[in-house]
């Protein structure tokens, strides 16, 4: 917990400011403390805080209302159908708990932003590419939204947030409800430096796909997730350049930027470094984003020299998506050669041990059964498999991560 003291010094949340600053940060909003301690790092508290909510579970707890109340951040809901179809949602049978929640939101009565099944145009998630098409959900999103507007949940503002495109890879453009339909437009994307066998500056990441989103909608856009490795280049500069620099000259309708302050695939925390976390005060101060300081701590990237021949990389992982019993579960996934593969298990939304096992698989396609992974059994719940490997020549692949829900 911070200090009072401490809190008297630090800036508040700046509705005003031209561009809004929020944060995914573990904990919040349920723990306050976790705030708290966001706001010792980064010297002001965050505009807009974003958390994850399992659809079926109350879109507002109590004391996280009474949370946002005391410290007076916008909330945003990222609302996750991870078991749920989506048609089945379209045709009204979730009507119930929609209407509930519509209520939760109505009461709340200040802005609430909800993100509902975000990234849809990737493939990792049971709502996504993969297993619902277009149709689907654009049918479920404009089921929900014409629901809550019905009920007077006019205070709920829709953000529709897809990943970034790669190329072919992932279209947005099935995925767009219409503009009528959304509040926000919004997008995903990471600079996964060297592990992806590439450093990408913020403009690298987001160019190809804001210019697809702005394309679509006429609604402000918000970078609903972004952070950045270490690995392969400067974050500190990346940060500075990109926020300083890049965002407002080449992406002049971005009204906010959520930074995703966890340890995960990769350490795409703020501090995890000095000179990254320097970097991302010094853009928390900037006038641009609500603060009194000057902007103009942009700094030129330096990206690592790339490695000569070719790199290790995991592929297409997968896993199935409903679990009874780890008996039934299968991971699979995909090498450029033979390595050593590291794969974890870690409970996303609630207490449990995490599971690593190493093991040496070769080219190409593998599959594991959980039930060679996991000892005994795993709670109900949802899980994340991370998978990642390393080789004899010390080169090491980027993490590629895939979910599933024990039931």
């Amino acid at each position: 917990m911070v200090a009072s003291s401490f809190l008297a010094l630090t800036i508040p949340a700046s509705a005003s400011a031209t561009i809004q600053l929020g944060a995914y940060t573990p904990g919040a909003p349920a723990d306050a403390s976790a705030l708290s301690e966001y706001t010792t790092l980064v010297g002001r508290q965050p505009d807009i805080v974003m958390w994850y909510r399992d659809f079926g579970q109350p879109l507002l707890y109590s004391d996280e209302i009474r949370n946002f109340h005391a410290t007076g951040q916008t909330p945003m809901a990222t609302w996750e159908p991870y078991d749920q179809d989506l048609s089945r949602i379209a045709s009204g049978e979730y009507d119930s708990y929609l209407h509930e929640s519509a209520q939760i939101a109505k009461s709340w009565g200040n802005t609430l932003m909800v993100r509902f099944g975000h990234e849809m145009n990737g493939t990792w998630y049971p709502w996504a590419g993969n297993n619902d098409t277009p149709d689907a959900f654009v049918a479920a999103w404009r089921h929900v939204v014409s629901l809550f507007r019905a009920d007077g949940a006019t205070n709920v503002k829709w953000v529709w947030a897809p990943n970034t495109e790669e190329g072919s890879k992932y279209p947005i453009a099935p995925y767009f409800p219409g503009d009528s339909w959304v509040d926000y437009v919004g997008l995903d994307g990471y600079n996964w430096g060297s592990s992806a066998n590439k450093w990408e500056s913020l403009k690298e990441v987001f160019a190809v796909s804001y210019a697809t989103v702005t394309s679509l909608s006429t609604k402000p856009v918000i970078i609903t997730e972004t952070s950045s490795s270490e690995t392969g280049g400067d974050k500190a500069a990346w940060i500075r350049n990109g926020f300083m620099t890049t965002i407002p000259q080449n992406f002049p309708r971005v009204s906010a930027v959520i930074w995703f302050n966890k340890s995960q695939e990769d350490d795409w925390r703020l501090n995890s470094s000095t000179a990254s976390l320097d970097a991302y005060r010094a853009v928390a101060s900037c006038s641009l984003y609500g603060g009194s300081g000057p902007c103009d701590g942009a700094a030129a990237e330096t990206p690592a020299p790339k490695k000569k021949g070719k790199q290790l990389a995991v592929r297409s992982v997968h896993v199935t998506h409903r679990v009874r019993n780890v008996a039934s579960g299968i991971v699979s996934y995909g090498l450029t050669e033979s390595a050593q593969v590291e794969i974890k298990i870690v409970p996303r939304k609630h207490a449990g041990r995490r599971i690593k096992v190493t093991r040496h698989s070769g080219v190409g396609r593998n599959k594991i059964s959980l039930a060679r992974l996991v000892p005994r059994h795993l709670h109900e719940g949802g899980y994340r498999v991370i998978v990642r490997a390393h080789n004899n020549k010390g080169q090491r692949s980027r993490s590629h991560k895939a979910h599933f829900r024990v039931v």
